[in-house]
């Protein structure tokens, strides 16, 4: 269960990732948490720098799914306001929501190579992507001070197996985790 939530890769932002790379390595679908990867808790419609994000993945030849465990129609009114189709309650990290998304959301069928998955906890992005066994960035959270109860519990979580993960993967946790830890970014695959 441990090594499930190392992710692949790490970004301070959204706007920090090599896109351009990602299509090379042949993906196509990105799937995305909404609070705290792309808007704050408190934020309810996309900004424009979040609106020409979009555009560019899009012109590039990406697809967006977002998947938010919030029961909220603010996820789907987001989702509409951005242009983009949505899971909501996808109850990360089961796998459910996940799949959902994948098919049943998309324009078309993806193989798990072709997708990748963004978000900024541990407990129920990374380890809900890395159940379905695709590849996950984490993304540092967009404003921590935003964070309902049930994301700051997982957050103290996080810390109990951030401890394990550096004592049973040192390596990993070195190339990856320890700049999530200390809020600094490299930006490496792993």
């Amino acid at each position: 269960m441990i090594k499930k939530l190392i992710p692949d890769f790490y970004y301070k932002s959204i706007y920090e990732i090599p896109y351009n790379k990602l299509y090379e390595d042949g993906i196509r679908l990105i799937l995305t948490d909404l609070d705290n990867t792309l808007i704050s808790y408190k934020e309810t419609m996309p900004n424009e720098k979040l609106l020409e994000w979009k555009r560019s993945l899009i012109d590039m030849g990406f697809e967006i799914v977002i998947v938010s465990n919030s029961r909220k129609d603010r996820v789907t009114n987001f989702a509409d306001a951005l242009g983009v189709k949505c899971v909501k309650f996808s109850t990360k990290p089961l796998k459910r929501g996940i799949k959902k998304a994948i098919k049943k959301r998309t324009s078309r069928k993806y193989n798990r190579n072709e997708i990748i998955l963004f978000g900024d906890q541990l407990m129920t992005d990374v380890f809900g992507g890395k159940r379905c066994k695709l590849k996950v960035a984490l993304i540092e959270a967009v404003d921590k001070k935003t964070d309902t109860f049930p994301t700051r519990f997982n957050r103290k979580l996080e810390n109990f197996f951030l401890k394990k993960i550096k004592r049973k993967y040192p390596d990993r946790y070195s190339e990856v985790l320890k700049r999530y830890v200390e809020g600094t970014d490299d930006s490496k695959e792993m």
